[in-house]
């Protein structure tokens, strides 16, 4: 399975890190994995993104920038991302990437106001529970009147949801919809949505006997068993609504 995950906490820990022994576990520097990467993050993100190519992006905790560059390849060309990893940050800068290097938190303080959108993929599970309320709060406070804010984190609800929660030293905490909606929420955000994180899996004509098609079949049936289950223990209605999916996504409003 391909994981499109692997991007840098923003919050420096206490003792400095080699995050790279991680992160090239799933990711490499050619150009047919950068353009794979820069299609899953435009599927992604495409239905969520402001209607003007003008619009004053940041991605918090943007690792080498594989979101960044997909968005520069549409259009928008007003982008920044903070990263606290020196190694990544200079591998999106390689790239042409405004990548910056630092704590986040200070990064926004200085910056009120000041976006259109704030992404924030696979980050918050890398701060300490007992800090996120604060780091979520000022991802608010970088954000225009009525900007909006995408995040993506681990899915408690997932079938792999505890391989998924210790696939990585860094992260403290996964979520369900509910604690994500909880945390949003208290931070200030406004007009919540909780999404599954992932994109369309369909093939075409997945009738006919194909890889493609065997694969999706299989994913089709182990969801459907897993929706099932969540039916039993949940009842129909609450278990038919609980996403399944790897990560979550959230796209909230200031």
């Amino acid at each position: 399975m391909t994981s499109f995950r692997g991007r840098e906490s923003t919050v420096l820990t206490s003792t400095e890190i080699d995050y790279t022994r991680h992160y090239r576990k799933w990711h490499d520097d050619s150009e047919t994995h950068c353009d794979a990467m820069c299609r899953h993050f435009q599927s992604l993100l495409d239905p969520y993104l402001p209607e003007s190519k003008d619009s004053r992006i940041l991605d918090v905790g943007c690792g080498t920038g594989f979101a960044l560059q997909a968005l520069r390849e549409i259009g928008y060309h007003n982008l920044e991302g903070i990263d606290s990893d020196k190694g990544q940050a200079a591998a999106a800068r390689r790239r042409g990437l405004a990548v910056n290097v630092g704590d986040a938190l200070k990064y926004l303080q200085t910056r009120s106001g000041r976006f259109d959108l704030i992404l924030c993929l696979d980050v918050i599970e890398h701060v300490p529970v007992e800090n996120q309320l604060t780091f979520v709060a000022a991802l608010l406070e970088g954000l225009a009147d009525g900007a909006s804010l995408i995040c993506t984190v681990p899915n408690a609800n997932s079938s792999l949801a505890s391989r998924w929660r210790y696939i990585d030293w860094t992260h403290t905490s996964s979520f369900t919809e509910h604690s994500l909606d909880f945390l949003l929420f208290n931070a200030g955000f406004r007009n919540i949505r909780i999404l599954p994180g992932e994109v369309d899996r369909s093939v075409r004509l997945p009738w006919l006997p194909h890889r493609a098609s065997l694969g999706y079949w299989v994913w089709r049936s182990f969801r459907f068993l897993r929706r099932l289950e969540m039916m039993a223990e949940f009842g129909s209605k609450q278990g038919r609504s609980i996403p399944l999916s790897l990560n979550l996504m959230a796209i909230a409003s200031r």
